[in-house]
């Protein structure tokens, strides 16, 4: 009996005391570490959206540039060293530009021409860069 009496003695509330503030204090920690790590999560989500519309939007203004530039050659036979520097307003491609070089070579009585185009869209640190080839084939 005397063994049951300690045991009880042992389970009383007033041995317990203080294990629910420190089982409180334990899932506050928890849950605050969850919620840091989904808020970084989100944070990184909207920079990759970001550097990723800038790319596009980069692309897109090199892409335009070739077409820019290979419309203007028409129907010359050659485009010689020139590079042309392009400067878009428009909605879609604010703050864009577009660097476009040709060269052409003659080879067996043919023309190839080579557009290189380097679309560029952002300022400052968020600035992102692509750079597009076009080769043409011109019979003379």
């Amino acid at each position: 009996m005397n063994n049951s009496i300690r045991v009880a003695a042992l389970n009383s509330p007033a041995k317990q005391r203080g294990l629910g503030l420190i089982s409180a204090i334990f899932v506050i920690t928890v849950m605050a570490l969850l919620a840091s790590g989904v808020a970084s999560l989100v944070a990184n989500s909207a920079n990759i959206h970001s550097w990723q519309m800038l790319s596009m939007r980069a692309q897109s203004a090199a892409a335009s540039g070739l077409e820019i530039k290979l419309a203007a050659l028409g129907d010359q036979p050659n485009c010689g060293t020139d590079s042309i520097q392009y400067s878009y307003n428009t909605p879609g491609l604010y703050q864009c530009s577009a660097a476009v070089s040709c060269s052409s070579v003659k080879h067996q009585n043919k023309i190839y021409i080579t557009l290189d185009s380097r679309g560029s869209c952002g300022t400052g640190l968020e600035t992102a860069e692509k750079t597009l080839q076009k080769r043409i084939l011109k019979s003379p």
